[in-house]
């Protein structure tokens, strides 16, 4: 066990006010600074030297500014506030542990997915526009039930998805490596044989973590093994998909529609040929943004700050 009084802690976050309550009273002994703009990010940890680094990645706290906690010499756990963790990749992980908050609004993200899976089978689009027009002309749409659905990354979101659309009467295949079965899914596949599960799926759904391995997975190859008229559902990060590939997709019909969270340049571009097409959701990487998120990931991280006062092992680390 350590004492709260021997263990210091910095918060990257540029809305401490999110949070700052809820650690005071669950951790009343310990001390915790925090850096609310990236200025104050270099001098917190000269002056805190903090062990434990809890750290928000927003566009007012970009990622490079949480690079130079990660290298910092005192610092042991760095707790990444979100899933992904490319931002910090690579550190040493002799001298650091890392967590991140993946689970946490896993099943927010889903239910953010399977309402734009329902909108963009149901013709809700096409609603829309002609709502704009007062244009009364109904159309037909195919039921979901009996239709396949591909998670191409099967963790916490993709399983609540699996499990959204099971519900459904989905037949739901998964991509990924361990070959766990899953019971909301129908069939596991590895990744080498992502192809083949983009050729029979009916909507796509895709849920990796971004590396280099990944970065433009869904490219003009993996587009063109999809079913003609398919959905492409991409919450996780934008350059998992070749953004000019999918435009031209979507342009000609390849695809049916998409729903696009996230982009390869964010905010995207106010010129992106993306904003224009008629059978595209687009939302700001928005698709988890319950109003009490921050205070979610703050919970997290005190339950395991518990954990690391006790010496005891964390959840959620993660590899370099």
């Amino acid at each position: 066990m350590v004492s709260p009084g021997d263990c210091r802690v910095l918060v990257l976050h540029d809305r401490p006010e999110d949070f700052r309550d809820l650690l005071a009273r669950r951790f009343p002994d310990l001390t915790i600074a925090y850096a609310s703009t990236p200025e104050e990010v270099l001098p917190a940890l000269e002056q805190v030297r903090p062990e434990v680094v809890f750290s928000i990645k927003q566009p007012g706290f970009p990622p490079a500014v949480h690079r130079p906690a990660v290298d910092f010499p005192t610092v042991k756990w760095f707790h990444v506030g979100g899933s992904g963790y490319e931002h910090i990749v690579p550190w040493d992980g002799e001298r650091l542990t890392v967590t991140n908050c993946a689970g946490v609004l896993a099943r927010f993200l889903a239910e953010t997915v399977t309402g734009a899976l329902l909108m963009l089978n149901g013709g809700f689009l096409r609603y829309l526009d002609q709502q704009r027009r007062a244009e009364w002309r109904p159309h037909s749409f195919r039921p979901l039930a009996g239709q396949t659905l591909a998670v191409v990354g099967l963790g916490h979101i993709g399983a609540h998805v699996a499990a959204n659309a099971k519900a459904l009467g989905m037949r739901v295949v998964g991509v990924r490596r361990s070959a766990t079965p899953h019971p909301s899914v129908d069939a596991l596949f590895p990744p080498a044989a992502l192809h083949q599960v983009l050729a029979e799926a009916d909507v796509v759904t895709l849920h990796l973590r971004l590396t280099e391995e990944t970065r433009h997975i869904i490219g003009r190859q993996a587009l063109a093994a999809m079913k003609p008229g398919a959905l492409l559902i991409n919450t996780a990060r934008g350059s998992i998909v070749d953004e000019g590939a999918l435009v031209a997709a979507l342009e000609d019909g390849r695809l049916g529609g998409a729903y696009l969270d996230v982009f390869e340049a964010e905010p995207l571009s106010a010129e992106s040929p993306l904003w224009g097409l008629k059978n595209v959701i687009l939302t700001p990487h928005a698709a988890d943004s319950v109003p009490d998120w921050p205070a979610r990931f703050a919970a997290f991280f005190a339950d395991n700050l518990n954990l690391w006062l006790a010496r005891r092992p964390l959840e959620n680390v993660v590899e370099p």
